[in-house]
């Protein structure tokens, strides 16, 4: 074999190593799925996991960050963002104590609350001393008028409500 073909065997060798070699993994964006009720006509969220108290070490002195996203394509950003640097409440893990749409923080507030759009996915974070939570969820009407919570899909990125009512089990 000629040194130009083996060193041309070699650098095709070695390129599809590099490209092999280069992907990588990305595990979820948040460590325990959220639930969202309506209560109050309001949005009230928790999470469905026992959060400790006081929270772990590594997470201390984190405070709780809170927010809901607008992801649709049109007009996405922060329709509500709150920090605590300490959460003096009941711990969110229920229904009963739900942080509900639009609290406000002594401590910040990067966007106080704007109206809850309908039919506009949207998506609930928690993040901070008690970890990182999420849900996705929709705010719709029934054929009464009344709103009720829908689920999210996500289509090659592009998110968009459902008509299938949101579980929180």
């Amino acid at each position: 074999m000629m040194p130009s073909t083996l060193c041309k065997i070699t650098l095709a060798a070695l390129m599809t190593a590099v490209s092999i070699s280069s992907s990588w993994a990305m595990s979820k964006p948040y460590d325990a799925v959220a639930a969202v009720i309506i209560k109050a006509g309001l949005p009230c969220f928790y999470s469905k996991v026992p959060l400790e108290s006081p929270p772990p070490d590594y997470l201390k002195d984190m405070g709780l960050e809170i927010s809901v996203f607008n992801q649709s394509k049109s007009t996405p950003g922060y329709i509500w963002h709150t920090w605590f640097k300490d959460w003096q409440k009941p711990l969110p893990v229920s229904p009963a104590s739900c942080i509900p749409y639009g609290i406000k923080s002594p401590d910040k507030n990067p966007r106080l609350a704007k109206s809850l759009p309908r039919n506009t996915p949207l998506s609930f974070w928690m993040d901070g001393q008690y970890g990182r939570h999420n849900v996705r969820f929709c705010i719709r009407k029934n054929t009464q008028g009344q709103d009720y919570l829908a689920t999210v899909i996500n289509q090659d990125g592009v998110y968009a409500c459902t008509a299938e009512a949101l579980k929180n089990s």
